[in-house]
């Protein structure tokens, strides 16, 4: 491997002395300067040396200067400096080591020492090239490792909102639609990149909380009873206990909107009767697109409002049940929010599937189809 190797000295038979200790090394390109200014040019023009030898007294810029100036270039990328001196002084020498010189040797000079001195600064210098490049390997392979993680971290949580809409939303598509509801709004609202992303993966987990209701309340075709809706309450509960204890930053947000996507701005919302901007906006905007997805959907207990009906009832309770800035907002991108609805329709439901494979009208693979 073809090193190269700086010199600068005023005297151009040191110069030459040097030379002629390495003119026989194939490995070693050899640039010369009688100063330091025709050094640090030589730098500029042909790049940064594997090593320098640096004489200390020349004229226009003398050794320490070089230094001095060389300094915030190796932090960047390092190389080694033997200063070759005639100084002998301890005061000469302390300063230079100090200013970062790695090596110090006084004129005249042994040429084996010297050969001595050059071979094993090269050595640092690889190894400093090995040490650079393996961390930056290992940095590489640390991103993407996490990466993969915050990859497997957000799939886990999307599986796992898909499974609690699974209990209501038998087509699973509900949370889809959340997702690109939130991601549109927030956009509107002007939260940053690093925010819009983190609402749109934690908002599918609103409802995670349904894991823990009752089929016969959950399901239930008829009106609730007062204690009934009590128990449908406690999914919001239930959600914050089942994200909660996590120091993740994606499921504290989505514990915080399982626990506040049903607050109200007027203060008449549940579990805690929040109001207003005690309220947390993540729990404020999923509670605008909670609502408008649900009433525009098929459900148990319910058909599907058509999709003015639903937009009406959004503006009334501006003020009353949703903060109004978050309701503007989706007014002002309601276009958006209607074709995203009538996008991504839901599919058939599952569960009457299911009954029909275990009465034996259709197989498992005609289900299948059924389901892509």
């Amino acid at each position: 491997m073809t090193r190269t190797v700086y010199v600068a000295d005023d005297v151009s038979i040191n110069i030459e002395l040097v030379e002629s200790v390495f003119r026989n090394d194939p490995d070693l390109v050899i640039r010369k300067a009688e100063h330091g200014k025709e050094l640090l040019d030589s730098i500029g023009q042909n790049g940064l040396p594997d090593l320098l030898i640096l004489d200390l007294m020349m004229p226009i810029m003398d050794g320490f200067d070089v230094l001095e100036r060389l300094k915030p270039v190796r932090e960047r990328n390092y190389f080694p400096i033997i200063v070759l001196s005639a100084l002998t002084d301890k005061q000469s020498i302390v300063k230079a080591l100090s200013m970062g010189a790695d090596d110090y040797v006084t004129k005249p000079f042994f040429v084996e020492e010297l050969k001595a001195r050059v071979s094993n600064m090269l050595k640092l210098k690889e190894r400093d090239e090995f040490l650079n490049t393996s961390l930056d390997v290992m940095e590489s392979n640390l991103l993407e490792k996490l990466q993969m993680l915050e990859h497997t971290q957000v799939e886990v949580i999307i599986r796992l909102g898909k499974a609690s809409e699974f209990r209501d939303d038998e087509t699973g598509r509900h949370i889809e639609r959340i997702a690109d509801y939130v991601n549109l709004i927030t956009d509107e609202l002007g939260l940053n990149r690093e925010q819009r992303m983190m609402m749109r993966y934690a908002s599918p987990m609103h409802d995670v909380g349904k894991i823990g209701i009752p089929d016969g309340v959950l399901l239930k075709p008829g009106k609730l009873t007062d204690d009934e809706f009590k128990i449908i309450k406690l999914h919001t509960v239930i959600g914050g206990k089942i994200l909660g204890g996590t120091s993740l930053p994606l499921l504290e947000l989505a514990r915080e909107i399982a626990l506040s996507h049903h607050e109200r701005w007027d203060g008449n919302g549940y579990p805690l009767h929040l109001k207003g901007k005690d309220i947390p906006l993540s729990g404020r905007i999923v509670s605008v697109t909670d609502v408008f997805d649900a009433l525009t959907s098929d459900r148990v207990y319910k058909a599907a409002w058509p999709i003015e009906r639903a937009l009406d009832y959004i503006e009334e309770q501006r003020g009353k049940q949703f903060d109004p800035d978050v309701v503007d907002a989706f007014f002002t991108i309601k276009d958006k929010i209607i074709k995203i609805k009538q996008t991504k329709t839901d599919g058939p439901a599952m569960k009457p599937i299911i009954m029909q494979i275990i009465d034996g009208d259709i197989s498992i693979e005609q289900s299948i189809e059924r389901w892509r």
